[in-house]
């Protein structure tokens, strides 16, 4: 087994661990949530296969509802967005659906390109998860509350993470 799937494997059970235990529990001023998870799904390699990239987002959505007794919710949303990703990527960096070999990072990207990538996937994922909990529009400003202050604060966490991430190098 490689190094790289070796490290993947770690930060897979890590994130899980630390979304479920702690990020869940997690609701700064009652409506922003963090989903540092995320971050697993956003650094997985574009030379992955999408059905890996699904499947992959799928277990650890799955999990992650088992354990927050969610009953699919996660699971959903984190397959729609690796459904997404390659997309997003291709937008970002304005080429074409050539496979390029990457690891989406500050270093690979570039910071801001790699922050529009990953703006753009938490914000669809928080949209998702928010409209499938909420199941109405009866509370609009609260939901979109909700949307964008779980946005903002995964984003600026895995920013940081990724700026700890880029200073180890």
């Amino acid at each position: 087994m490689s190094k790289s799937a070796i490290g993947y494997i770690f930060s897979f059970i890590v994130l899980v661990l630390l979304q479920v235990l702690v990020f869940n529990r997690i609701a700064l001023f009652g409506y922003a949530t963090p989903f540092l998870f995320l971050y697993f799904i956003l650094k997985l390699p574009t030379t992955l296969s999408a059905n890996w990239t699904m499947t992959l987002s799928f277990l650890m959505g799955l999990i992650i509802d088992i354990f927050s007794n969610t009953p699919g919710m996660y699971a959903l949303a984190s397959v729609s967005i690796a459904f997404v990703r390659r997309t997003f990527i291709a937008l970002v960096l304005q080429r074409g659906n050539e496979d390029v070999s990457l690891v989406p990072s500050f270093r690979s990207f570039g910071s801001g390109y790699f922050s529009i990538y990953a703006f753009c996937v938490i914000f669809l994922f928080c949209i998702l998860v928010f409209i499938i909990e909420a199941f109405s529009f009866f509370t609009p400003l609260i939901l979109v509350l909700r949307i964008l202050s779980s946005t903002l604060l995964t984003f600026i966490l895995i920013l940081a993470l990724e700026s700890l991430n880029w200073k180890k190098k």
